[in-house]
C-alpha cells in the first residue's frame, strides 16, 4: 500500500512505540534485578561495567536500536557532575553483531540456506495438517491474492508464503500511526481474513522436522545450556547477557524447549531464563515470560518440576535439538551434518525484539530476549 518513503524511517525499522516499549522493558529489568531490595538482586553495578554485561544483536537496524533502547532503560543517565559534558549523563554501551550470512544463533532460522528452504517446502507440502489447512481456506486465499494484486498462485507453499507476507505487512501498517489501510482493503476485510495465513506461519514451527527445529533454535538452546554451566562453575563475571533478535527467534527457542504454543509472540515480550541458588545450596533453572502489564507466565519445561529444572534436567531438555554453529554452517553449505553434541547455553527472552541474559551471585541467571519482526524486511503491497 505504502512505498518506502511513507514509513517514518522506511519499512522494517523500529518505531517510536517500539523504542518506548524497549525502554520500559529495560526499566522493568533494572527494578527486578538491580534494586538492592529485590529478592532477585543481581549485584550489577548501577552504571555499565564491561565485565558484567554483554550485548549481542542480529545485524538489523531495528534489533540494534532495540538493544540500545533497552539499555537506556537499564542504565539510565546519571546525575551530571559537569553540565558541559554529555558523557557525564550518557552511558555508551557496545552492542556486538555478526553479518547476516554468518548468523547461526539469533536469526530464528537461516537467512540464506537452500537445503533448509527446500527441506521446509517439501516437508510442509506433504504434511497433512498443512495441506488440509490450505485446502480449507482456499477460497479466502484466492480472494486475498486477487485483492492485493498477486493473482492466482497454484502452488500451496508459495501461496502460503505470499499470504503470510500480506498479513504481516498489513498488520504492521495498521499498527503504525498515520498509515491507515487502503479503503478497498478495509471494505473487503483483507487484514482480518488474511490472519488465518499469518497464524499458520507460527503453527508451522510445531510442524517442523527435527532438523528444521535445530536450524531455528538449536544453536541458541545449546548456547543457553552452556551459559548455565559457566554460571554454575563461576567461569566469568558476567551478570547480564542481552540478545536483540526477532519474533521467529523466540518461536524457535520455545519450540526447541518444547513449550511453544504456536502463537505469534506479541511485541515487547520478554522471555527470561533464570538460574537460582536455593537456600539448600541446590541450583534451579526457571523460564518466565513478561509482556507489558500482563501477569508473569512461568513455563514448565519437559522433564522438570512446576517451579523449575535442576541443571541436569535442563541440560537434558530435548537434546536431539542441540546444535552447533559448525553443524549449522555445514548443513547450509551442503556438507554432511557431523554427529555429536553441540555447544550449549542459557537464556531469557524478551519478545519485542530483544534478547537478554542475566546471571546473579545468589545466583540468578536471567537471559532476556526482545523479539523483532522476522529477519526479512517488508515490501510494498499494491492493489490490483
Amino acid at each position: 500500500i505504502y512505498n518506502a518513503t511513507s514509513w517514518p524511517q522506511g519499512p522494517g525499522q523500529l518505531s517510536k512505540v517500539g523504542v518506548r516499549q524497549h525502554l520500559a522493558n529495560g526499566q522493568f529489568f533494572r527494578e527486578r534485578y538491580m534494586n538492592e531490595s529485590s529478592p532477585l538482586y543481581l549485584s550489577i553495578n548501577p552504571s555499565y561495567k564491561r565485565v558484567q554485561v554483554h550485548v549481542q544483536s542480529t545485524d538489523r537496524d531495528r534489533t540494534l536500536m532495540s538493544a540500545e533502547s533497552f539499555l537506556s532503560g537499564l542504565f539510565p543517565p546519571q546525575d551530571a557532575e559537569d553540565e558541559d559534558s554529555p558523557l557525564d549523563v550518557w552511558q555508551p554501551i557496545p552492542v556486538h553483531t555478526v553479518s547476516r550470512t554468518q548468523e547461526t544463533m539469533l536469526g530464528g532460522g537461516p537467512s540464506e540456506c537452500t537445503p533448509y528452504d527446500d527441506h521446509l517446502k517439501d516437508s510442509l507440502t506433504h504434511d497433512p495438517y498443512f495441506y488440509n489447512y490450505m485446502k480449507n481456506h482456499s477460497e479466502i486465499a484466492k480472494k486475498i491474492l486477487k485483492e492485493t494484486g498477486y493473482g492466482e498462485i497454484e502452488d500451496a507453499y508459495e501461496a502460503f508464503e505470499t499470504l503470510s507476507h500480506v498479513y504481516d505487512t498489513l498488520f504492521c501498517e495498521n499498527a503504525t500511526d498515520g498509515m491507515p489501510l487502503k479503503k478497498e482493503f478495509v471494505e473487503e476485510n483483507v487484514l482480518e481474513e488474511s490472519k488465518v495465513f499469518g497464524d499458520l506461519e507460527w503453527i508451522v514451527f510445531n510442524l517442523m522436522t527435527r532438523q528444521q527445529k535445530r536450524m531455528v533454535g538449536g544453536v541458541l538452546m545449546s548456547d543457553l545450556k552452556q551459559r548455565v554451566r559457566d554460571a554454575i562453575n563461576d567461569t566469568d563475571e558476567i551478570r547480564l547477557i542481552l540478545y536483540s533478535a526477532h519474533d521467529t527467534t523466540l518461536a524457535g527457542i520455545l519450540t526447541c524447549l518444547g513449550v511453544y504454543d504456536g502463537i505469534q509472540p506479541p511485541y515487547a515480550t520478554v522471555l527470561m531464563l533464570e538460574l537460582w541458588r536455593l537456600d539448600s545450596g541446590a541450583w534451579e533453572v526457571r523460564l518466565n515470560r513478561h509482556h507489558g502489564n500482563d501477569a508473569m507466565v512461568t513455563y514448565q519445561l519437559p522433564g522438570c518440576g512446576s517451579s523449575g529444572c535442576s541443571p541436569e534436567e535442563f541440560y537434558s531438555v530435548n537434546t536431539d535439538y542441540d546444535y552447533s554453529e559448525v553443524e549449522f554452517l555445514e548443513y547450509c553449505n551442503g556438507a554432511e551434518v557431523l554427529p555429536g553434541v553441540s555447544k550449549s547455553a542459557l537464556f531469557i527472552m524478551l519478545v519485542t525484539l530483544l534478547l537478554v541474559f542475566l546471571c546473579t551471585t545468589t545466583v540468578l541467571i536471567a537471559y532476556v530476549v526482545s523479539l523483532y519482526k522476522k529477519s526479512g524486511g517488508y515490501e510494498r503491497i499494491e492493489n490490483a
